[in-house]
Parts: C-alpha cells; sequence; structure tokens
C-alpha cells in the first residue's frame, strides 16, 4: 500500500495498540513496537518520532523489567517487586520502598522519625470483597455495595445502582464501584454472575469472588486506556501460586483431587460471566488476546491470583502501599481502621518512635500466641519462616508490647 493511501490513526487507537504490543512484549523498545505497529496495522501511517512520543507519556518507554523477588528453583517463595506505577508519596511522604533481598522481597521504611502514636500514612483499598457477612448485607440493602459500611437504617438519600438493588453510601462509593467492578458484577446487567456468586458463597469462599473483581477491574479499565496501570499495580503484589500454597498442608496429598475440581468450577463460571459479557455491560474494547487467554483459559494465571488474594488482603482489601510492609512478631506499627463500623481504608499507626531508615514491621499473627503455633501459621499462610527476635529468643509478649498494640488484658 503506498503511503498516500495509508490513514493516520488517531491517539487513542494508537496508544491502544501500543498498549496491546508492551502487554504481549514489555521487552520491546520504540523501534521494535513502531515496526510492530505498522505490521499489525498496515494501513496505518506511523512514525517512530510520534510512537516515542505516546510511549514515554505513558511511561512505556522502559525496557527494563523491574527487579523482582522469589527463587527459580522454590516456586513457594513470593514473586514481588516495586511498581514502577506506584506514586508513593500521593499517599504518604513519610515512608519509602527498597526491595530487601530474593526471599524477603520489597518492604516499607520510614523516610523520617516518626513519633510514638502518630499516623503514619491512611490508605483505601485498590481492590476490595469484603467478609461474606458483609457482602450479604450489602446485597439486602443494608451496607454499601462499595465500602460494605452498615447503614444505621434505611436512608431515602442513598445511591442505588440504577439496574439493581444495591445501595451505596454515597456518590463515590457508587461511581468507584462502577468503574471497578459493578458494571460486570450486577447481577441484573450480567445475569451469569448470579451462578458464579451463588457458588462462591455456598463453599464460603471469598477468594474467587476477589479474583473476579481483580479481573472485572482490568477489563473496566481497559475501557478508559488505564489496563497498563492497573495492570502493573496487580502484577507488584506479592504472588504465590494456591496451588504452592495449600501444598504446605498436611491433607494436600487427600484434598488435591477435590480442591482442583472446585478451581475447576470456579474459573468455568467466571469464564461464562466474564469473558464475554452481556450487551448491557458495554464492554467495547476486548482484552489484548494474550491477556483474556491468561485470564480465562490458564489455570496457574487464575490460581496466582488466588494466591496474591490470600497472602495480601487485609480483611479483604488489598493495599498498594501496606502490602510492602513485612512481618514481625514484635511490629513498630499497627493497622487500624477508620471508621470502626467498616474495615475498609485503613490507618497504620506507629507504636512506638521509629527512627528514619527503620524498617516499619505489623504483625500477620495474633501477638498473643505462642511461638509454635505463630511459626507454623506464617509457614503455612504466608511461606516464610519467621526470624524476628522474639521467634529467635522465644520472648513472651511483654506489658510493654500489649500497651502498645492497645490488647486487652487476656482475663477480660
Amino acid at each position: 500500500m503506498s503511503d498516500d493511501n495509508k490513514t493516520i490513526p488517531s491517539q487513542e487507537d494508537l496508544i491502544d495498540a501500543i498498549q496491546k504490543i508492551k502487554i504481549s512484549f514489555p521487552e520491546y523498545g520504540i523501534k521494535k513496537v513502531t515496526s510492530q505497529v505498522t505490521e499489525e496495522q498496515p494501513s496505518w501511517s506511523v512514525s517512530e518520532k510520534r510512537v516515542k512520543k505516546l510511549m514515554q507519556t505513558q511511561g512505556l518507554t522502559n525496557t527494563l523489567q523491574p527487579t523482582k523477588s522469589g527463587m527459580a528453583d522454590d516456586p513457594s517463595i513470593p514473586v514481588s517487586f516495586i511498581d514502577p506505577k506506584l506514586d508513593l508519596k500521593s499517599v504518604s511522604t513519610n515512608v519509602v520502598s527498597k526491595m530487601i533481598d530474593p526471599v524477603t522481597g520489597k518492604g516499607l521504611f520510614a523516610a523520617r522519625d516518626i513519633k510514638a502514636n502518630e499516623t503514619v500514612f491512611e490508605e483505601s483499598p485498590f481492590m476490595y470483597f469484603p467478609p461474606w457477612e458483609g457482602f450479604n448485607l450489602a446485597r439486602e440493602g443494608s451496607a454499601c455495595g462499595m465500602c460494605a459500611k452498615p447503614f444505621m437504617r434505611l436512608s431515602l438519600l442513598g445511591v442505588r445502582c440504577p439496574h439493581c438493588d444495591m445501595t451505596y453510601c454515597s456518590r463515590t462509593c457508587k461511581t468507584l464501584a462502577w468503574e471497578t467492578f459493578h458494571r460486570l458484577e450486577c447481577t441484573r446487567m450480567n445475569p451469569a454472575m448470579k451462578d458464579f456468586q451463588n457458588f462462591c458463597e455456598g463453599e464460603n469462599w471469598s477468594a474467587p469472588m476477589a479474583v473476579s473483581r481483580m479481573y472485572a477491574h482490568m477489563i473496566l479499565a481497559h475501557q478508559r486506556g488505564e489496563l497498563d496501570t492497573v495492570l502493573m499495580h496487580y502484577d507488584a503484589f506479592a504472588t504465590v501460586n494456591q496451588a504452592e500454597r495449600q501444598a504446605k498442608e498436611t491433607e494436600w496429598i487427600f484434598m488435591e483431587s477435590p480442591t482442583r475440581e472446585l478451581w475447576a468450577k470456579a474459573r468455568g463460571l467466571l469464564k461464562k460471566a466474564y469473558q464475554q459479557p452481556p450487551k448491557k455491560c458495554k464492554i467495547e474494547k476486548p482484552l489484548p488476546e494474550a491477556l483474556e487467554k491468561k485470564l480465562f483459559d490458564d489455570e496457574d494465571t487464575f490460581l496466582e491470583y488466588l494466591g496474591k488474594f490470600n497472602i495480601n488482603n487485609q480483611s479483604g482489601g488489598m493495599y498498594l502501599v501496606q502490602s510492602h510492609m513485612n512481618h514481625s512478631c514484635i511490629p513498630n506499627v499497627a493497622i487500624e481502621y477508620g471508621n470502626t463500623k467498616a474495615q475498609y481504608r485503613i490507618v497504620v499507626r506507629a507504636l512506638r518512635d521509629i527512627k528514619k531508615g527503620d524498617q516499619l514491621c505489623e504483625t500477620y499473627v495474633n501477638p498473643r500466641w505462642n511461638k509454635e503455633t505463630r511459626v507454623n501459621y506464617l509457614d503455612k499462610t504466608y511461606m516464610f519462616q519467621c526470624k524476628c527476635e522474639r521467634c529467635e529468643n522465644d520472648i513472651p509478649l511483654t506489658d510493654q508490647l500489649r500497651k502498645e498494640m492497645r490488647l486487652r488484658p487476656e482475663n477480660d
């Protein structure tokens, strides 16, 4: 085709083509992306200069892959990396992230001296699926369909989904839910979701519902040209295959077959609901073919998202900044909630004075547990052997730590 007969693509169309190429070939630089675009779209007239400019504005020029944790010969060690698309300072200037080592992965450190009881940062979840009781309250109109905050009384001021009975505590929550999952999760618009939800509820199984919201988030972000950023955020969370986690269980040799049947059932129902959703959902741009195949046809991808949720979620929420924090049985920060009626927005509070450069550590366990219980739980749930001072020296729970963590006396 002669150059005279070629058309100049719109900026939106060209960005979409570039993003699809970078997802399939993340190592490609400007020259290779330009060549791939012209190969895939022979009717377009595209200059390398224009591709370079768009790749720079979209943050796609870096062909170097982030430094990842994990060990090639040990798939039980979670893989994580520092997200180059995460604007940490927009959440807090009190913290910085650093890679520690291949096993520990990334960590969060104090960017300045922090006083005891000071709020280090506050954060809303990037993805949230509440415990089942919260989700059921939302479905019956007794709690917000986004943050799951219970309604004290039936309010005429509640903001409803125009298609179903889901109600939200504010227009902000309604908009966020619509843009991240509800357009696909609404059972009136997408009836196939009812079978998936009923299956998950019957198994009392939150993780697949969380995976469905992550998948919906990606699909809906793609409609707005934000897939690259959203996908990078999810990829950066510590990730381990759910099969590796469950292999830690002594019963796994007997439970593997029925468990894999459950996984296959969940995958099939989710694929039916999300791969080709009804026209009412108005999904105009299908996912890039390579990503769609990974999400809906590859068992390991589904299991990695299950594992991702299970080792990162904080009461159902996945937080981009908080997920950097590692564990200690003598933590120096505690996670609390800004609203006592909803476990949604977290507040990270310093338990004692923290020096600039100190690592911020929370506890993943009940601090009252004995060493054996803590060590076994951390090994099976989070895939690591705790080497903190309290475990190494078998130190009991001190009155000072109990006071710092605001724990009730054990005889209460």
